[in-house]
């Protein structure tokens, strides 16, 4: 079920011409900067079905930051859980988005994102 959300939500943005490049499940951090890099991304998307998504985005963050590429914004969907939201924003995530978002909140988020110059 999560997997076909993710695909969904993918081509609803492409749908609103967001270029999506989806990677598919699960990736390493290394898969991930090396794809940021390729593809020169605005954005990194990462959606988690489990409660582990606070350690493995704050490994991907550290890696990006030693990657050179800690200025890509990094938003996450999926099941988070709301008190972990502080603890997520404090490493840098930009947007969080759990159980009950819409198509919507996403795009206005993606909308008033500034985009950085790399």
């Amino acid at each position: 079920m999560h997997s076909k959300g993710i695909r969904t939500l993918a081509q609803l943005l492409r749908d609103r011409s967001v270029e999506v490049i989806y990677l598919g499940e699960h990736n390493t951090s290394e898969s991930f900067i090396n794809a940021i890099i390729a593809e020169d991304v605005d954005l990194v998307g990462l959606s988690f079905s489990s409660s582990t998504y606070l350690h493995y985005t704050r490994d991907l963050i550290e890696k990006m930051k030693l990657a050179g590429i800690g200025d890509v914004p990094i938003m996450l969907g999926g099941l988070i859980h709301a008190y972990d939201e502080p603890a997520l924003r404090e490493i840098g995530v930009k947007g969080i988005f759990g159980p009950g978002t819409t198509i919507e909140q996403v795009v206005d988020f993606l909308a008033n994102l500034p985009r950085q110059a790399r």
